[in-house]
């Protein structure tokens, strides 16, 4: 691109000084070497308009290339993206089945099942091991103590022909 410009800036300098010097050359002319002189002049910007516009629809399609290139790029990186989104997806999806299978065989809850930690079915089950002993001491320390003693009684069923009842005042 810089050699059109520097191309384009000495033909308008030289076009310039040709005007200037036309009148010296074309004096010691005849009428036949200035219509010659014509001609070629005219030739030659006609030869400069074409190289002009040949130079334009070069670099266009030289940027029409360069963005097939880039496109056929992108949908290659795009391809390569979702082949690595979709590989991870299914390691995440294996992983996930792994402790839910694992919890199933342990009898540990499902809701447990994301809690526990591996990379390995070795591993999972050893952690569904350590879960389970401590949910039991915990589920030992929570339940209730049945060692007897005065407990509430249990509330009063209350239908709604005893609440009419009682709003009545009739007991």
């Amino acid at each position: 691109m810089a050699d059109d410009n520097s191309t384009t800036d000495v033909t308008e300098t030289e076009s310039a000084t040709d005007t200037g010097r036309q009148d010296d050359v074309t004096a010691g002319l005849g009428e036949g070497g200035k219509k010659a002189l014509d001609a070629e002049r005219k030739a030659r910007a006609a030869a400069e308009k074409t190289a002009t516009a040949a130079q334009k629809q070069l670099d266009d399609m030289a940027k029409r290339l360069q963005a097939f290139e880039d496109r056929d790029k992108t949908e290659a990186q795009k391809l390569a993206d979702r082949v690595q989104a979709a590989e991870a997806e299914a390691a995440k999806a294996s992983s996930r089945l792994l402790r839910y299978e694992v919890a199933a065989e342990k009898r540990l809850p499902a809701g447990w099942a994301n809690r526990l930690q591996g990379s390995s079915k070795e591993e999972l089950e050893a952690d569904a091991e350590a879960l389970l002993k401590e949910l039991g001491e915990t589920r030992q320390r929570q339940s209730p103590s049945y060692d007897g003693g005065v407990r509430k009684p249990a509330p009063a069923l209350t239908d709604m022909n005893a609440l009419i009842r009682q709003k009545a005042g009739l007991g």
